[in-house]
């Protein structure tokens, strides 16, 4: 165990000797969302850090800032985002569609969390949440969740190539297509496109892993093919987040560039569905 006067600053001193949990984030806006929006009532036990920036490297820092943290005696845990693995190309725990079974096979170490989700922002996208949203941005009622998902199935079917392709791509250490691509276009024509851009960048047979990506991706909702709220939470595990919102910010008209996630973080609170999409670990991880 380290001692007092081997702690490299008073900062670290001051925490060893809190009674308090630190869970460290990958970003400053993970924060706003589980600190400020969700767990507000949780500060006098639990502190939200944010361990990157607006310049990225957060899955790196959070591991490093929490082994900096637990070798100085302090209570420290980090959540990574699901796409953490597929950055680190642990493909077979990215891929792995039981909720138990990935958050059990997390190679970060026992102290470091793994969303079952693509990431925070995936949270924020039950269908009640979604709908609460529209209809006082579009001064309506609300419609029947049944007509929402509907809507929010064609959304994601359009993009699945885009998800796949950035997916491909970044298995062959490139960039991610960029967040609007093949914004208003089908799901054929994005197919097309996507499947002639990676055959430009890599090769025809890796143009030709684009279908199977597809398949791994649609086979997170399981056995479900109803289009319900249950198949939608399923299948949005393995859905970019940030790159939906954008395409739902696209489809409604609800404004260029306009960050919705802090909207739909309170509602998602607000409409008590929080304990409904949360994984099991969060409430553990609370409750020190």
């Amino acid at each position: 165990m380290a001692s007092l006067k081997n702690l490299e600053s008073g900062d670290l001193a001051e925490r060893r000797y809190v009674a308090k949990r630190y869970v460290y984030l990958e970003s400053e806006e993970d924060v706003q969302i589980l600190a400020e929006r969700w767990f507000n009532d949780r500060g006098a036990k639990v502190e939200f850090l944010a361990a990157g920036d607006d310049l990225g490297g957060g899955c790196n820092r959070v591991i490093a800032q929490v082994d900096k943290d637990v070798e100085n005696g302090i209570d420290a845990v980090g959540i990574l985002d699901r796409d953490s693995l597929a950055a680190r190309s642990h493909w077979d725990a990215f891929f792995d569609t039981a909720d138990a079974s990935c958050s059990n096979r997390s190679p970060f170490g026992d102290r470091i969390y793994v969303l079952r989700c693509w990431e925070i922002e995936n949270y924020l996208l039950h269908p009640l949440v979604v709908e609460s949203f529209l209809a006082d941005e579009q001064g309506r009622g609300k419609r029947e969740e049944e007509d929402v998902n509907r809507e929010l199935f064609d959304i994601l079917c359009d993009l699945l190539p885009l998800v796949a392709g950035s997916l491909l791509l970044t298995s062959y250490g490139l960039r991610k297509l960029d967040m609007g691509h093949g914004l208003n276009q089908t799901f054929l024509v994005n197919h097309a496109q996507v499947a002639q851009q990676i055959e430009t960048r890599l090769s025809p047979e890796a143009a030709e892993s684009l279908d199977i990506c597809i398949e791994r991706i649609v086979s997170f909702g399981g056995a479900h093919h109803d289009r319900s709220t249950t198949h939608w939470l399923d299948l949005i595990r393995g859905i970019d987040g940030k790159r939906f919102l954008v395409w739902l910010i696209h489809h409604y008209q609800l404004g260029k560039a306009r960050d919705i996630r802090f909207h739909l973080a309170r509602l998602t609170r607000d409409c008590g569905v929080l304990n409904a999409v949360l994984d099991d670990f969060f409430f553990q991880l609370i409750s020190p």
